[in-house]
């Protein structure tokens, strides 16, 4: 019989969907962050006289492109810290912050991602 703990750490429950980046001529998968990459993301903005100032560019593109995108084909991570290196050196910043952006909205982490939640997933 399964416990109930059992059943939590089976479900799936971390949305993803198929993101074509035709730039490239490829098909990666983006699947929301876990709790604890997505804390890290949070713990990572700063506080200045009780303001929350925005998290830099570079560190939300690093954190979503190691925790988010994947190869659809193995379920594989797609990007080490090495990749994004030079991802971040190489590659269309439009690009790389389309990638962002679809990360952080399945991650639940923009305005109106609760709308979004669900679609194509």
């Amino acid at each position: 019989m399964t416990s109930l703990k059992d059943k939590i750490r089976q479900a799936s429950d971390r949305p993803s969907e198929l993101m074509e980046i035709k730039a490239w001529g490829v098909t990666i998968e983006v699947r929301s962050m876990t709790a604890q990459h997505r804390a890290n993301m949070i713990a990572s903005t700063q506080i200045n006289d009780g303001e929350v100032s925005d998290v830099p560019a570079e560190q939300i593109y690093r954190d979503t492109l190691r925790h988010c995108c994947f190869d659809p084909e193995t379920g594989e991570s797609l990007f080490n810290d090495d990749d994004v290196t030079w991802l971040l050196a190489e590659k269309n910043g439009q690009i790389i912050d389309d990638i962002a952006q679809t990360c952080l909205r399945v991650s639940g982490l923009t305005e109106g991602a609760e709308d979004d939640m669900g679609k194509d997933s």
